[in-house]
């Protein structure tokens, strides 16, 4: 049976001893926790090795959980430190910015030339994730939990380990650094068939992703309406939200289950719970080349209006941990203030401390060597975090009538924050091609709507779509249709050939029919020629119509075509028709 306890119950029936509570929690939470570590540490063992650890390292960790509620961003925070203790021992790799001039080549994950090629949204969003692996570590995984977990505020914050404002400048300015950079990427990919002037500006394009291309594309697309169009429906982080998840060993689950809660199941780690609300605190570590004693390098990367701030130091003293600050103001000015306190070698009267402080504006750094510590701080500036996403709709019902096959409406985040919606409801017989996704700010996805008739009865048709967003604030889109079919009709007898016109008798009219609903009587019959006129039918055992045309003596010679018309009592008309000859004598 699903999970049906809440996050609080299950770390509450955990901590008193349900064991199978655990897996309620594997179950809910396994395919997220995998889907983001696959996506950081790039090697899917070592992944199911990380996601191992997050779940022993929780269960004999769980009850310093103090507000159980929040159970998914704590894991998450967990995951984060056991992602950056995993990278760290690889080493760092090369940051990508997107926005520098001298940004690092991308490759496209295919061929830009293939024959017939036509990219759905779950294969651009592969392409947006792959590209984004590129992105320094923090802010790939601001992405991964942001857009692909649909963590908001202060659990975005506590998963990351910074504060909630760094959170929201985090987010923002990365939301705008990829929308720019990766959006021309998508539309070089996904338009050229639309656009023979993007095509132009690609021709002989190889797949790598330089500036110079970007630039290029970047400058078509101002101009272009049709790519403009693209560039609306092929928002890089929605299709970072539809890129298919990595899925978890099918054995890692009873591995980690039969493990869980054992004495010493929880591997070692060199951080503490006691953050607030007993989360973990941040996983910080300095590599330490032997071939330096006490100094502090500080390396300074422009990332598009903000600095990322690496320290490395080395020699055999005893390093504190390294602290960093990360401010912001409305001007996107962004600095960074990193503090490192003195250290202690083997000579107990030589101490060394470094500070440097940067901003995107002016790079400058600073060293001084005192006896004391020594650091520095920046202020940080009041900002007004972003008003909360908010899911809206272009329209509450959508009537696809009696014969309209598809239809669509749009789901628009209008707040200020990512959010994750989902339909609920039931919509059968009508079929969403999108069930869910996620929307950064100010983006919209069409959902399209479409109803196969052919195997429904005859009658009005009526499903919701109940689309879930923040909070659990629920929007309701009213799906309507209607299945008409007009009676099916067979003539059995009526007049047909040459008839003489001094032989003539009123002809009799015979017609079956078959209908979902009851027809509407009296049926007629209606006949052209040299003469015109119409006589009712009369309906016999719900089966078929009858009755007499011509009652008239010698009807002028000439070509006569009649026609049978039957009503059901849904207003379809039915017509079936027969052609005959009057001559004179």
């Amino acid at each position: 049976m699903p999970e049906t306890r809440t996050d609080a119950q299950l770390v509450a029936a955990y901590t008193a001893g349900d064991r199978g509570a655990l897996a309620g929690i594997y179950d809910r939470f396994s395919a997220g926790l995998y889907d983001t570590a696959a996506a950081m540490l790039r090697d899917r063992h070592e992944a199911a090795d990380a996601m191992q650890d997050v779940f022993l390292i929780a269960a004999e960790r769980m009850g310093q959980l103090r507000e159980p509620e929040r159970l998914k961003p704590w894991l998450y925070a967990i995951l984060r430190n056991e992602v950056y203790r995993r990278s760290k021992k690889r080493g760092r790799m090369l940051p990508t910015d997107f926005s520098a001039m001298d940004a690092p080549e991308m490759a496209a994950p295919t061929a830009p030339d293939a024959d017939g090629e036509a990219l759905s949204a779950a294969e651009l969003g592969e392409l947006v994730r792959r590209a984004a692996c590129g992105l320094d570590e923090r802010d790939q995984l601001v992405l991964e939990l942001s857009v692909r977990q649909g963590l908001q505020g202060s659990d975005l914050a506590a998963a990351l380990g910074i504060s909630a404002e760094q959170s929201y400048t985090l987010v923002h300015r990365m939301r705008d650094r990829v929308e720019r950079s990766l959006g021309a990427l998508v539309v070089a990919r996904a338009g050229r068939k639309d656009c023979k002037d993007l095509a132009d500006v690609l021709k002989g394009w190889d797949g790598e992703f330089t500036v110079l291309v970007r630039k290029r594309v970047s400058r078509h697309i101002e101009n272009c309406e049709t790519c403009e169009r693209t560039r609306k429906k092929t928002i890089p982080l929605a299709l970072l939200g539809a890129a298919p998840a990595f899925a978890a060993p099918i054995a890692l689950r009873d591995q980690i289950l039969s493990k869980a809660g054992t004495p010493g199941a929880a591997p070692p780690h060199a951080y503490q719970f006691d953050a607030d609300g007993g989360f973990p605190r941040l996983l910080r570590s300095v590599r330490r080349p032997a071939a330096m004693v006490a100094v502090a390098a500080v390396v300074l990367i422009g990332l598009g209006g903000g600095v990322i701030v690496a320290a490395t130091m080395s020699g055999d003293a005893t390093v504190a941990p390294l602290t960093t600050v990360l401010t912001t103001s409305m001007s996107t000015e962004l600095s960074v203030t990193t503090t490192i306190p003195t250290t202690s070698s083997s000579s107990p009267s030589s101490s060394t401390s470094t500070s440097s402080t940067s901003t995107a504006t002016t790079s400058t750094t600073s060293t001084s060597t005192s006896s004391p510590p020594a650091s520095t701080t920046t202020a940080v500036p009041a900002t007004t975090p972003p008003a909360p996403g908010a899911l809206s709709l272009s329209s509450s019902v959508l009537d696809l009538g009696p014969g309209t096959a598809s239809g669509s409406f749009t789901v628009t985040n209008s707040g200020g924050r990512s959010i994750t919606w989902s339909n609920n409801g039931s919509t059968f017989p009508f079929v969403l091609d999108i069930a869910g996704g996620t929307l950064p700010p100010g983006a919209s996805q069409v959902v399209t709507v479409t109803l196969d008739r052919g195997p429904l009865a005859e009658g009005d048709l009526q499903a919701a779509a109940l689309l879930t967003g923040p909070d659990g604030a629920v929007k309701k889109v009213t799906l309507l249709g209607r299945t008409e079919r007009a009676p099916n009709l067979t003539l059995k007898n009526g007049p047909s050939g040459e008839l003489l016109a001094c032989q003539w008798s009123a002809p009799n009219i015979y017609v079956d029919y078959i209908d979902e609903s009851a027809i509407q009587v009296p049926a007629s019959v209606q006949w052209t020629g040299p003469s015109t006129g119409a006589a009712d039918l009369a309906d016999r055992a719900g089966a078929a119509v009858y009755g007499e045309m011509m009652s008239i003596a010698s009807p002028p010679a000439g070509v006569y075509t009649y026609t049978v018309y039957v009503s059901d009592i849904r207003g379809n008309v039915a017509t079936v028709s027969g052609v005959f000859t009057v001559i004179a004598c």
